[in-house]
């Protein structure tokens, strides 16, 4: 019972980080209407962003996440503006899924010439730690970013329903033609989109280094978690994002404990097409 609650625990927590990735995926898709494939690679920028600034500058890594999140803001807006916009205007969702894995295989080549293949880590005060209660252990820096979910979480639904760009935003996704007649900006609001997307996943990059390796094909794990999130939670649903998150953490823990670490990327696979299965049948039976 008490390594079925250990396992549980270890879920959530790892849950959170495929929750943030799934949630900066749902809120470009939202908007825009397309598929982010490089979100992965975003996250490995964050996490190299992160080691610059623990290595070179002493900056902590949890205090480092706000000056991550603004370098991925720019990126985001600047890979927007110049590439993705003008790339909408074809409507082609081809061109646009193209678009994006090729800007991943970029990144990653670009931190293979400068960082070379090597991983890379950090050692704190703090990495190892664990808190343990009733029998149970807590790693300490997930513990962390279960917290800073919960907090981004909140902060980012008051943004999107009180604020006037997150408004916008909100009015953008429902009816872009709609929001352009009434004045929004929709080509600005793009870019904010975008960068805000960006910027969580830089979070979640700040928040894995203390525990994890940094070298440049990480992204591709947490992406193509990101990707099952999304899909799983319901596209441009940032709630079911969260929850799906949380839900294929547990289910990766638990695979791991029934079938073996081994298979547990099966499982989570599996799942994944039964779900795209599940999905399309009921959209068969509602046509």
């Amino acid at each position: 019972m008490m390594t079925l609650l250990q396992v549980l625990i270890n879920g959530i927590l790892i849950g959170s980080f495929y929750a943030l990735m799934g949630m900066g995926q749902n809120v470009i898709f939202g908007v825009m209407k397309i598929i982010n494939f490089c979100q992965g690679e975003l996250l490995m920028l964050g996490m190299y962003l992160s080691y610059i600034f623990f290595e070179y500058f002493g900056i902590d890594p949890y205090l480092s996440i706000p000056l991550v999140m603004l370098c991925l803001f720019v990126l985001g807006s600047l890979m927007q503006h110049s590439l993705i916009t003008p790339s909408l205007g074809t409507k082609s969702f081809t061109n646009l899924l193209f678009l994006t894995v090729g800007l991943g295989i970029l990144f990653q080549n670009l931190a293979m010439m400068i960082f070379t293949a090597d991983y890379r880590s950090i050692s704190t005060g703090y990495n190892t730690r664990t808190i343990g209660a009733m029998g149970l252990s807590m790693s300490l820096p997930k513990l962390f970013s279960l917290g800073v979910l919960i907090i981004v979480t909140i902060a980012l639904f008051y943004f999107l329903k009180a604020t006037t760009i997150g408004k916008q935003i909100r009015a953008t996704s429902q009816n872009s033609v709609g929001a352009q007649i009434v004045g929004i900006n929709i080509k600005l609001i793009y870019i904010i989109t975008y960068g805000i997307g960006a910027a969580l996943a830089g979070i979640a990059g700040s928040l894995l280094l203390p525990f994890y390796y940094v070298f440049p094909v990480v992204g591709a794990t947490y992406g193509t978690r990101a990707l099952i999130v999304v899909v799983a939670g319901g596209l441009g649903n940032i709630k079911g994002a969260f929850a799906a998150g949380i839900v294929l953490g547990l289910l990766e823990t638990l695979s791991s404990l029934i079938v073996g670490p081994s298979f547990k990327d099966m499982v989570v696979f599996l799942s994944f097409i039964l779900i795209l299965v599940v999905q399309q049948k009921l959209k068969l039976r509602e046509a």
